[in-house]
């Protein structure tokens, strides 16, 4: 498309400057159809008279066009011809997703979470746990689990306790998150799973968990803070129990986390359930580490998990 014309007078005749503006193909990013601005610009000779204040005229326009026209030459345009508008990456979702717990499926050291893997991520986990550090027990747990989509999560968790007849057990779980956080909106899910087996690690359990992150600094010692809280039903062959539950979590650089929770007592014990710990929730492989009173009474035990984790 023509840009302008400039007309400039020499001895008496005209000189017509054409500035013509075309599109081409850019050639800086291959496999890209987005197209650079041209300026092609020619000479035409035309015989005439002027008079003096045309002359003025056409010399402004000539000197005022053919920069903007050069400027333009080589420029990218802002919009693709197929890919529309360019914009920048979205940030990936933090969802406060975290590793193995003592119920078995993933979240703080105790108890679930609200965050479900994403789209087609698997991840395999074991920990051991050893109440009262005595070493008398040694309670063993594992999950595999699935994402089907980013928020349906399906997988199997499985229980040892390592004592005189060695209880054990297996069977699955299931994960549904309702709700992503955004803003003041929490994230929301609910969940379930099943061990069957022997007494006492065959049980039934149901939960509802919320998170909501609190950005802080995303380049700092604390990127953020994280606020977990839930309820828990579990019925055991002889007994059922409630709890209400809550946490906070830490973010930390190179993935690492600062875990504490707290919730209700059961029914058959006045001592108050909490764990406090580290998580290292590294792409491929995760450890995590605490100190975690189960409220069974006497003194809290150490934890330890490891697992590793797939994209496919």
């Amino acid at each position: 498309m023509a840009f302008g014309d400039a007309k400039v007078f020499v001895n008496g005749c005209v000189r017509t400057r054409v500035i013509t503006v075309r599109f081409q193909p850019a050639t800086s990013l291959p496999g890209d159809d987005s197209y650079c601005l041209q300026a092609v610009d020619s000479l035409v000779w035309v015989s005439m008279k002027t008079t003096h204040l045309s002359h003025k005229i056409v010399l402004w326009v000539a000197g005022f066009l053919a920069p903007v026209a050069m400027l333009q030459a080589g420029t990218e345009a802002a919009v693709s011809a197929k890919s529309g508008p360019l914009v920048a990456p979205e940030a990936p979702y933090e969802a406060g997703r975290g590793l193995l717990t003592l119920q078995g499926p993933t979240g703080m050291f105790i108890n679930p979470t609200s965050a479900t893997l994403p789209a087609h991520a698997f991840t395999a986990q074991y920990c051991f746990f050893l109440p009262e550090n005595s070493g008398d027990v040694w309670g063993h747990g594992a999950i595999i689990s699935y994402g089907v989509t980013d928020w349906l999560e399906l997988g199997g968790i499985g229980s040892l306790i390592a004592t005189g007849d060695d209880p054990i057990g297996a069977g699955p779980m299931v994960r549904v998150r309702l709700l992503k956080n955004d803003g003041w909106i929490p994230q929301f899910s609910v969940g379930g799973y099943t061990v069957f087996g022997d007494d006492p690690v065959e049980r039934y359990s149901m939960y509802a968990a919320a998170y909501n992150r609190i950005p802080l600094d995303e380049n700092g010692l604390v990127k953020s803070i994280g606020v977990h809280s839930g309820v828990r039903q579990t019925w055991f062959s002889d007994d059922d129990q409630f709890y209400v539950y809550g946490g906070l979590e830490l973010q930390l650089p190179w993935r690492l986390y600062l875990v504490g929770e707290v919730s209700t007592t059961n029914t058959g014990s006045d001592t108050v359930p909490y764990s406090y710990g580290l998580q290292w929730r590294a792409k491929g492989i995760n450890i995590s580490a605490a100190e975690i009173q189960n409220g069974s009474g006497g003194s809290p035990g150490f934890f330890f998990g490891i697992g590793l984790g797939w994209q496919f």
